[in-house]
């Protein structure tokens, strides 16, 4: 459940594959066109400036209750803001300090996970900030099918993969095959932040063999 700054309950998101960026720029055309400001336009509604500011640059999925209101507010039909944006964006803007906070896997503390592309339907691949602490313990390695690259921007971490300990300092990276398993740890008591890409992507089976071996399978 979601609720609004007064406490309110929100209606369920209905932008799912509705073009969010596309809709961004209708809602402002037509605010433009009306000759409104942001503020005028929240003056008579209970959105906020950066809600409405967000919603135009199609950063922020908004509810059906919601885009009604905007429309009565614009003066226009509903269909004229949503009428065929079924298709999916070209791109996702994600601003710093932006993304969905995800639980970490298995329930392993000490990890905190910021998804980078949650928005985006069908993607091949998982961006995301990861927030490894010295607290807690990670006794459940990650593995999938597929690949993964990881980017240190702050703090150092030990990757275990398989047999190998790897030390990584801020700028180091590694692609790794993620079918093997792996863990990362931070080596001190400073809260390192990792970039990790994955792809889920089955492996063909060429380049599968090696890694079966690897596993002693």
């Amino acid at each position: 459940m979601r609720v609004n700054s007064r406490g309110g309950i929100l209606a369920p998101r209905m932008t799912h594959g509705v073009n969010l960026v596309d809709l961004g720029r209708r809602v402002r055309a037509v605010r433009v066109a009306r000759r409104l400001t942001l503020e005028e336009v929240v003056s008579r509604t209970d959105f906020t400036v950066s809600w409405l500011s967000k919603l135009e640059n199609g950063q922020l999925s908004p509810s059906l209750e919601g885009l009604v209101r905007l429309a009565e507010v614009l003066e226009c039909g509903l269909d004229a803001l949503v009428a065929g944006l079924a298709a999916e964006p070209q791109f996702m803007v994600v601003r710093s300090g932006e993304g969905e906070t995800l639980p970490a896997k298995n329930g392993r503390s000490g990890v905190g996970v910021r998804s980078l592309a949650s928005r985006w339907r069908d993607r091949q691949m998982h961006p995301t900030i990861l927030h490894l602490s010295g607290q807690g313990t990670r006794k459940h390695p990650d593995h999938h099918d597929g690949e993964r690259f990881l980017l240190v921007l702050d703090g150092s971490v030990r990757l275990a993969y398989g047999e190998e300990r790897i030390v990584l300092g801020p700028g180091d990276s590694v692609y790794l095959s993620a079918v093997i398993p792996h863990t990362l740890q931070p080596l001190d008591k400073v809260t390192a932040r990792v970039l990790s890409v994955s792809s889920e992507r089955a492996l063909s089976a060429a380049r599968a063999e090696p890694v079966r071996r690897a596993r002693g399978s």
